[in-house]
């Protein structure tokens, strides 16, 4: 079918509404036309290191060095790529509601507030438009596709009990953008989660003898605020100019005159830890499923 209608997913999201069809739009825009490996682990690992630039934030993940993003980062990383592909596949339908449900059980063990929740929540909606924007000049998602993008997680935080939210994806972006400029701050657990991603990321891409080379790469996805606020140093012009020509290239061009791929869901990328895949099984206190 894809052979004879190469671009099939634009056509589908061009003929669906952004408030009736906010998931499937949202699943298709993110997961189909955007959803390689690298672009999925690239923008969660970056939506990552910003929440970490909030001490609050990175106090709740580091856990005194014992957190899972630094005991032991690729699953951490996974397991969180795991429930997004779960709210991409599935929306609000009972399967996405019973990932919910383990994610707030799994939140109810750390003192993490509304507002927390809902940064972390405007990372996942506002950060692939922020990187777009700052390494190709060139939001991935059109006017409609970032409305439904907004409407899914919308509707998916009133079942986090997520409250407060910012009325239209316009104002949440900007709600994202005030709230780091008066909460980012520099913290020694904030800089060590992100070295720590840093490392998973070199490790996961490159070979280990380009280990130094992926962990510039990967700094080289940030933007100056993220980078001073993280005392982290800016990357050689080399690395930056590397990484937004790659990028500029393919968000320009490549995503847009190549054919949309086969559908496709990011849980088949990052469960092969977990035999017998389900949910259930996710994250550091899992439940058994029957």
């Amino acid at each position: 079918m894809h052979l004879l209608n190469p671009f099939w997913a634009r056509k589908k999201i061009a003929a669906l509404d952004a408030e009736k069809d906010a998931h499937q739009i949202s699943h298709l825009a993110f997961e189909v036309r955007y959803g390689t490996p690298l672009f999925t682990h690239s923008i969660f690992s970056v939506a990552f290191a910003r929440q970490a630039a909030v001490p609050s934030i990175a106090k709740v993940l580091y856990r005194n060095g014992k957190g899972g993003i630094i005991t032991n980062t690729k699953k951490r990383n996974n397991d969180t790529l795991l429930f997004f592909g779960e709210f991409y596949k599935h929306g609000d339908k009972d399967e996405g509601k019973q990932a919910i449900e383990l994610l707030n059980f799994i939140h109810s063990h750390f003192p993490i507030t509304n507002e927390e929740n809902l940064y972390t929540l405007a990372t996942v909606v506002c950060e692939p438009k922020r990187l777009g924007i700052f390494l190709a000049n060139k939001n991935m998602f059109s006017k409609k596709e970032f409305r439904a993008l907004y409407n899914l997680w919308k509707s998916l935080a009133g079942l986090m009990n997520i409250h407060s939210i910012p009325e239209d994806e316009i104002k949440l972006y900007e709600w994202y953008e005030n709230f780091e400029r008066k909460n980012y701050a520099y913290s020694d657990a904030g800089k060590k989660i992100v070295e720590a991603l840093a490392a998973e990321f070199a490790e996961r891409w490159y070979p280990s003898f380009m280990k130094y080379q992926g962990t510039q790469y990967f700094y080289s996805l940030f933007d100056d605020r993220l980078l001073q606020t993280l005392q982290i140093a800016k990357p050689n012009f080399i690395y930056r100019y590397a990484v937004k020509f790659y990028m500029w290239t393919q968000l320009r061009i490549l995503f847009q005159v190549l054919p949309d791929s086969s559908d496709r869901n990011i849980i088949d990328y990052y469960k092969k830890d977990y035999p017998d895949y389900h949910i259930s099984k996710v994250g550091p206190f899992p439940k058994t499923h029957k």
